[in-house]
Formats: structure tokens, sequence, C-alpha cells
């Protein structure tokens, strides 16, 4: 392991740890309660593409290479006796993987694990040799951490006679991880255990119960067989159960992404030379030619975001793509001939100190984003027939299943170049970050997955996203309570009580309760503060924020994170859980008004022990309804005054708080802002997909392909149109018009019942005009225009309450409806 991989493992494990005790009430709250008979977790390991290593029903696969030790199969578990040490091994051998296996300790003293790209010399007395993940059940407590079975010892931890010297040099940090409470209590003694451990090349990583122990490099072993141990106690049973295994790479596009053959809009002879093909919008692909009837020749094949003075920019900024490719037709097999793109490393790596970047087909043959291409050398007239784009969309996305129309054209300019954006960046099969990487990151994701939720009719991609993180989680601080944002919003779509069963226990570690103390709040050591707390990105952005141990962006996360958790606790029939999660979002609620609102300033401050306030200290909270009632208008005045003042995925957070708060006419203004933060500047500059910043200047190495920037195409059918889902699956809508200046809207939102249609007027009077498909109901709240004194459903005057500058309906409605307020 190289000093900086070192170092960004300690950094990790103590972003991931409290520094103080934690509070025993909430133990169940984080750490994950596996069931007693292990089927939920059977079925979300299949539903999540692994294969079973374990039958469940007998040893096939598996052997016992010693002359001593039991195996057998006891209601769908293997049970290991003996009176000394052995292993069960499979009989195939594996290279690069995930595994997963759950492993229950006997009382008394014991010890096991997880052997992986192990060895197997019936010579040797320690027959069995190779890396382990221990399962520690003394007081020493180093469950997850990686021993060398039989060969060099402990790795990490380490420790004076039983390391090899070149791993004592990190004794100190790796017991001082272990010692953490995050991970020294990571095993459940009594109880099952989940250990998942992941080999790429020379990386290896080891989680139990979903913290993260060991990020190892190592090149001693690239494959090996898996095996599982007795440790030798005499009358001991060890139970192990849902052993599975993932082949990695997992390649997501094959089965989620189809090729399109698209045809270009223009081609234009430059000169003798160069023919540029513009096919109007950026996508990711490649190109495929028909070759003409004459002698093998060779060219270039120039890709493209950005055109300069009319050619393609060969030097563009930031991380705006251009590439080439030469090619040869010497050995076509057809006419029919495919120019791959270029290979950016970066988009293919697998180890280093990030998650693996997400891969393509091998068949498809590289693709990378470009709207132009310069073909260099072909030997006649290109003519348009004679070339196509092969880009990749999500398989049946479907542009007609979402539209919206109003009655300013900027607007509705703005939403189609982000409608595009979502479908364009659903190449890789789940959601990336754009070009640089290609690697989900948890804002990211959930941003687009909104988005998705907006504009597509049959959104899978969300729910294989989140599995993607929750192997493959990233750094920043907030990302991680993103995960449960992410799962509810998917329940709420697609009210899938299994899919979310199979998922919540999951959850727990990504709350942040593992950092709050016994006041409910989240507390931040230095490390965190200086690296992983994010506030906004990039760190220009950030409005000045000033970070302290008790940070006000990060708080207002972890209790949206605990409502959201409760919610889903209780749909998944954990009771207990939700009412422990409602009494800490109680706790920290009260604890995060009282310590963190300035009342001299009416304003949130950015942390404990600064009274310096910065947007985003207001918005997210007010965002997650945590702001006093009393406290609400103030706040909205105060950002109502301020211009954009965060980034394009912080602003996804600020327009929310802004809407649903009543600054309809502001929030639209932020987004039409004559001025170079804002969605109006992105769609006049030409770009088709939407940009990782608002501009070059905030950002240098942005690219122009993210779609964490798309957030108008969920906010303007959310709030402009006014739908979202009242319930779970859509089974009840609210229907709650955000008017601002605008004299009409109308659109078409998707459900899982069909599109709901709606067409609103606000002049003189307010008309509404709604189509439900069947299976859904919904509540409406309607603007009040001025001195309007009642509501007319379908012509008939209905029941309905005046609150501020809302009518609001006391029955809900269904079917095709017209609403009149006069």
């Amino acid at each position: 392991m190289n000093p900086r991989t070192l170092l960004a493992f300690i950094a990790c494990s103590f972003a991931c740890a409290s520094s103080h005790a934690l509070d025993p009430s909430i133990s169940s709250l984080l750490r994950p309660q596996l069931s007693e008979d292990g089927k939920t977790e059977f079925e979300a390991m299949l539903s999540r593409g692994y294969k079973p290593l374990f039958n469940g029903q007998d040893l096939s696969g598996w052997r016992n290479p010693y002359p001593h030790g039991e195996a057998e199969v006891v209601d769908g578990e293997i049970h290991l006796k003996g009176n000394n040490k052995f292993f069960l091994v499979t009989d195939k051998t594996y290279s690069d993987f995930r595994i997963s296996v759950e492993i229950h300790l006997p009382e008394g003293p014991a010890n096991s694990g997880v052997m992986f790209r192990c060895h197997v010399d019936p010579e040797k007395e320690k027959m069995v040799y190779g890396y382990q993940a221990e399962c520690d059940g003394s007081e020493r407590r180093w469950s997850g951490g990686l021993f060398d079975e039989s060969r060099r010892g402990w790795i990490w931890p380490s420790t004076p006679g039983r390391s090899e010297p070149k791993f004592l040099k990190h004794e100190k940090e790796s017991k001082a991880a272990f010692a953490t409470p995050t991970i020294r209590d990571a095993l459940n003694r009594n109880g099952w255990n989940r250990f998942e451990i992941t080999c790429f090349q020379n990386q290896i990583t080891i989680e139990l119960n979903g913290v993260k122990t060991v990020q190892w490099k190592d090149t001693m072993d690239a494959s090996g067989f898996i095996a599982i141990q007795h440790h030798g106690e005499k009358g001991q049973t060890y139970r192990f159960r849902n052993l599975f295994i993932k082949e990695l790479p997992n390649i997501v596009a094959t089965e989620a992404v189809e090729i399109i053959e698209q045809s270009p809009v223009h081609v234009t002879k430059i000169d003798k030379d160069f023919t540029l093909v513009d096919f109007g919008k950026v996508a990711y692909g490649n190109i495929a030619v028909t070759l003409p009837k004459s002698a093998p020749f060779q060219g270039t094949m120039h890709f493209g975001e950005k055109l300069s003075k009319g050619r393609i920019d060969r030097n563009p900024p930031g991380t705006v793509r251009y590439g080439k490719s030469e090619y040869t037709t010497e050995k076509a097999e057809s006419d029919k001939f495919i120019i791959p793109a270029p290979v950016n490393v970066k988009n293919i790596e697998q180890t280093g100190n990030h998650p693996p970047a997400v891969l393509t087909p091998n068949e498809w043959m590289p693709v990378m984003p470009f709207r132009w291409v310069e073909v260099e050398g072909w030997p006649e007239e290109l003519k348009p027939e004679s070339i196509v784009r092969r880009a990749a969309f999500a398989k049946g996305f479907d542009d007609n299943a979402s539209s919206f129309e109003c009655s300013e054209p900027l607007l509705n300019r703005i939403w189609e170049l982000c409608k595009y954006s979502i479908k364009a960046t659903t190449f890789a099969g789940v959601y990336v970050d754009g070009d640089r990487e290609r690697i989900p990151y948890e804002a990211d994701a959930y941003l687009n997955q909104l988005s998705h939720y907006a504009v597509d009719d049959d959104v899978q991609m969300a729910a294989r996203t989140f599995d993607w993180l929750i192997e493959n989680s990233t750094w920043p601080t907030e990302w991680a309570p993103h995960m449960v944002l992410m799962a509810h919003a998917e329940w709420i779509d697609k009210a899938d009580g299994k899919w979310l069963s199979q998922r919540y226990e999951s959850l727990k570690m990504k709350t942040l309760l593992d950092r709050s103390g016994p006041d409910g709040l989240v507390r931040s050591n230095q490390s965190q503060q200086q690296r992983d707390d994010i506030v906004d990105w990039p760190r220009g952005e950030r409005d000045h924020y000033v970070f302290t141990e008790i940070n006000t962006v990060v708080n207002a996360f972890h209790i949206e994170a605990m409502k959201k958790m409760a919610v889903m606790a209780r749909a998944v029939g954990k009771e207990k859980d939700a009412e422990r999660f409602e009494g800490r979002v109680e706790l920290a609620t009260s604890a995060f008004q009282k310590n963190l609102f300035n009342e001299s300033t009416g304003l949130f401050r950015d942390g404990v022990g600064t009274d310096h306030s910065s947007v985003h200290a207001n918005f997210f909270p007010l965002a997650f309804g945590i702001v006093p009632v009393d406290k609400v208008d103030g706040i909205v005045d105060w950002l109502s005054k301020q211009p954009m003042r965060c980034s394009v995925y912080a602003a996804q957070y600020l327009l929310d708080a802004l809407f649903t708060h009543g600054a309809d006419q502001k929030a639209i203004d932020l987004i039409l802002a004559p001025n170079d933060r804002s969605w109006k500047h992105m769609v006049e500059s030409g770009t088709t997909i939407t940009w990782e910043a608002w501009d070059l200047k905030y950002k240098p190495n942005q690219d122009w392909n993210h779609a964490w920037g798309a957030a108008p195409a969920n906010l303007l059918p959310r709030y402009v149109l006014g739908v979202q889902p009242a319930s779970p699956g859509w089974t009840r809508a609210t229907i709650r018009p955000h008017v601002g200046n605008l004299s009409y809207a109308r659109g078409k939102i998707p459900t899982p019942f069909g599109p709901i249609t709606l067409d609103w007027r606000n002049e003189s009077t307010f008309q509404l005009d709604v189509n439900l498909p069947p299976g859904i109901e919904a509540d409406l709240e309607v603007p009040a225009p001025e001195n309007s004194t009642r509501v007319l459903v379908n012509g008939k005057r209905v029941e309905a309450s005046q609150r501020n500058d809302r009518w609001i309906l006391n029955k809900a409605v269904t079917g095709n409806v017209q609403v009149n307020v006069e």
C-alpha cells in the first residue's frame, strides 16, 4: 500500500467514526439487523445481480481438504464443527469479484473469517493459506481486519509478533482505526454479520455490516479460492449462510442501454481534406460509416463537443471533450465500418483512490460525448447517408412520456435542455458524473433520479444506481444521507415494498447517526471539517461558509435522512425503528433550532462558534422543513433578496425551498437571471447538455455533460405545473401550481398509472384543466386571485377553504376535471 493510499484510508476511517461513545439506545439504528431466517437478505442479493456460491441444500461446489472437520447443511445454512482448525473451500478459483457472506459465531471463545483468493497445498501442514477477512469474537474486536493466514500474519491492523516489519509501520494508525466506535462495534457478537469483500486487480476492500474496515493494495495474489473457517474450538458450531458472488467488472449497460443510429443534421465540406458533420446535439457514442467502393484508405476521425471558428476546438477548456481516432479500412470485413472514439484512461480506471469507473460493453467499442466530427482523409465527397452516430441511451427511454410549455419561451428551452440532459447521460446504465470520471456520486445520482422520474415513464436506472452506490460509496459527508433520499424517492415513486425491505437495513449507516452526540447533533472532527463536509461544490460556491464542529448543513441532511428513515421503517413494518428515528429527529431538531439560529439576525448561522450566515445554512433547513414556523417568512424574505450564491447542485435545494414557501417568482427569476449564474446563460451558450458548473470561470475543469445541472427538468413539473405524489406509488397526488408571473402552463407528467396531463391559465381568473389516469386521486390547492370568492369543479361550486393566497379543495378529485376560481 503506497503512503498516499494509506493516508487516504486513515482519513476515511476517522471520517466514518465518531470520537465519542455511542448512545446505546440507538445501537439498533446504527448496525444492520439481519433477519433470523435470512430470506430477505437472500432475495436482496439475487435482486442486486449476485450469484449464490451455496445452493442452500447441499455442499455442491465446496470441499474440505482436511482429514478432520465436519461440514453439513442445516436449514439452508452451512454448519462447521470440529476439534481442530479447518476451512471449507470452493471448488473454483476467482479473480476479481465482490463476495458477501453472513456469519454467526457461537457463544464463548470463537474466531472465524472468510478466505478469498486463497490457496490449498495438501503438502503443507497448514494447507489453506492466503487473505482472510477476520471475524473476531474476542474482546480485541478486530473483526473486519485483513489477515494473511499461514503466511504474513496481520496486515491491517498490525501488531508485533503477528505482522511482518513492513506492516508494523502503520501499527499505530491501524489500531487507532479499529479502536474507533464505528469499526470496533461493527460486529454483532450474538447475531448474524455480513462480510462483504471486494477484490479488483491489486485493491482489496472489506466491509462488515456496512462499515468499511479495510482498503488495501497488495500484489501477493490475483486469484484463488474462497473459503470459510472453523477455528478449532471443540464443541463449537460456526454457522454460515447467504454466500454470494458478483464477478467484476460489472458492466450494467449491457442489459440496460441500447445503441441507436442517428443521422447527421448537417454535413459541410470544409476543404479538400476535411468534412464537418453535425449531429445537432451531444450524445455518447462513436461513428459508423459506409465505405466507398474504392481502394482501402487511412484517415482520422476528430470528435468534439465545442466549435471554434467553424472547426472542432482541438484544445477546449476544462474537460470539454475533444479526441481523435486514426483508422484504416484495409481489413474492413464489410462496407459498414465502425470508428471507435478514443479512450480516456480515467474513464476506465477500476482501482485507485476512488470507486471504479463505470465501463461500457466491449462490443460497443469505445464511446465519448460529442456533437461534431471532422472527417479527415475521406477519398471522395462524404454523403450524409454514409455516416451515422451510434449513440447510447437507456433502453425504452420515452421522449413522449413528458412535456412542458409555459408563457415564458426561455423556460421552455431550459426545460427541453434539461430533459435531454437526463436522456443523454443514461449511456452507462447508471447515473454518472459526466465524462471526466464516469463515476456515480450520491448527490449527483439523487438529482438525476428526481429529474428522470419527471421526464420518463419507466425508470429503472434510479434503483440500479442505488445498488451500485451501496457497493461503491464516495467520500463527502452529505453524500451518504443522499442514499436515504434516493431510497425514499424510489419508494414514493413505485411503492415497491419488497425492494425497500431488501435494502432498508443497508441505509442505517448512511444517516450519520454514528457521528451524533447526546443532543442529537452530528459532530465533525478537523479532518471532516477540512475535507469531507462538503456543503457545496466546487469550493468557491460555498458563499464563504465557515466550517465548525457542529455544521448546519451537515445536520440539516442528518435530520432529513432520519425523517425519511422513519417513513421507510414504517413502510417495512419496523415500528420500533420508526419511533426511535422520530425520537432522534425531535431531539436533533430542538438542538438544531436552539444552537444554530441567530436571533439577532433572524438567520441560521453556518455552525456553532460562528455568526456567519451563508445562504446554504438557510435554504437547506428551509427545504427540509427544519425552520421554526415563526422564522420562515424572515428567511424566505432574506433569500429572496440574494442572487444565485450556490452551485448548480445546491440550486436544486434553494429553488425547492423558494417554490415550497411561496417565492415562486423569485425561483423563476433565478432560473432566468440575465447573468452567468443561471440556466439562461447555459441555454444561450448553445450547449445541448447541462454543465457541471455555471461557467468555466467558476470551475475551470468542469465538463459539459453533467446532469446534476438539470434540476429544472424536475422543478418545473413539480412546482410550475404543481404535480407531486402525495402517497407512495402515486395512488394520491397533490396538484399545487406555482404560477409566479406566468399567464399559462401546460404539460404531461409520467406516473406508474399513466400520464397526468394538466393545463392552467392565470389571468383575471384562474382555470385548471387536469386529466388523472384511473387509479389516481388528487388533492387540489389552486391560486386565489384577488377578490376571488368561490371554486367551481366541472361547473359546480365545491367546498374549499382559503388559506393565504390559495384555495384548498375539501375533497380529492379523479378523472377529467376543470377547476375555475372566480
